[in-house]
């Protein structure tokens, strides 16, 4: 882009830093995103520093020569590379589509492939030593409860539990609303009998407040993700559970699990769990193949049909003599 004087119009990178997240704002990005951009393009700075590159010198051979394994010899794994790499993508699109760039270096940019990762679960008797921990003769003891058979029922994450109002429990429709998921995405979850009595024994010990925030403290103010978060790592130091990430987000991963265990389809857990694309939901398919293996063995229809009615057939068709 030039000026009226047909010069070059230069931009100092915490202007193009600047306008950038601007941009994301306008563009009523959550703030956990804008933070998370925020961070990434600081630490490419710190290595276009270590590299001893300038900013306006980048193109996309030093992105591939040497900013991508700096950042590889600094022993980030895959997955972060791959994050900074899209916000990389994100700054550097804008960036030419303002015309500040003659061009989009980063167009070139690819994630790598890597492999996913393992999805922790809790086993029955994990889930059970986890729901004896609270004391339900005490109010906070049963709200811990309440909530963490709400994670296990629902499969919602940590910011959506901890954001629930009272008008969202729709008892009548046996659904919870989901006001702002994940890129601020609306969605119905659907509460069974004993989540949904459990929630009404609550609402009853919560009382009437000045505010409709659902979880509260014993200060009648609303119970944080932060809070909740150490409530459940507390929770799973005293029951001495181990070998699995002690986390909420371990729950969503035990409910989608136990959901395609017991017969549940692909594509309505997909809407529970309130994903953007059914391949991340295919995954859980991919975790959990040998469990569904063995509950296809328990429940296959022909299985249990020959029990009553064996199947006659020619050893030679089998061994195709």
């Amino acid at each position: 882009m030039q000026n009226q004087n047909g010069s070059k119009i230069s931009i100092t990178w915490n202007n193009a830093v600047q306008f950038f997240l601007q941009d994301c704002k306008s563009r009523n990005l959550t703030k956990g995103t804008i933070r998370r951009y925020r961070n990434g393009l600081e630490k490419l700075y710190q290595h276009l520093v270590d590299q001893q590159v300038q900013w306006h010198e980048l193109c996309s051979d030093l992105f591939h020569h040497r900013i991508i394994p700096s950042m590889l010899d600094e022993g980030l794994a895959l997955r972060t590379v791959n994050c900074n790499l899209c916000i990389y993508k994100e700054l550097f699109k804008f960036l030419f589509a303002e015309g500040w760039t003659e061009s989009n270096i980063a167009i070139t940019l690819k994630p790598f492939k890597v492999q996913p990762s393992f999805a922790h679960t809790f086993t029955d008797e994990q889930l059970h030593q986890l729901l004896i921990q609270p004391d339900r003769a005490t109010f906070t003891g049963l709200r811990n409860y309440v909530m963490m058979l709400t994670l296990l029922d629902t499969g919602i994450r940590l910011k959506e539990l901890a954001g629930i109002q009272i008008q969202d429990l729709l008892f009548d429709e046996s659904v919870i609303q989901i006001q702002e998921g994940k890129g601020r995405k609306f969605r119905f979850v659907p509460v069974q009998s004993v989540l949904a009595k459990m929630l009404q024994h609550y609402l009853l010990e919560r009382g009437t407040l000045n505010h409709n925030f659902l979880w509260i403290t014993l200060d009648n103010t609303p119970f944080r993700a932060g809070g909740i978060r150490v409530m459940i790592a507390r929770y799973c130091s005293t029951a001495n559970i181990q070998g699995v990430q002690c986390s909420c987000h371990t729950f969503r991963h035990t409910f989608a699990k136990k959901y395609l265990m017991n017969g549940g389809d692909i594509f309505t857990l997909k809407s529970i769990l309130g994903h953007e694309r059914i391949e991340t939901t295919e995954m859980y398919v991919e975790f959990f193949s040998r469990d569904l293996h063995i509950q296809h063995e328990k429940f296959s229809p022909v299985e249990h049909l020959a029990d009553d009615f064996p199947f006659a057939f020619d050893e030679s068709e089998v061994s195709g003599e």
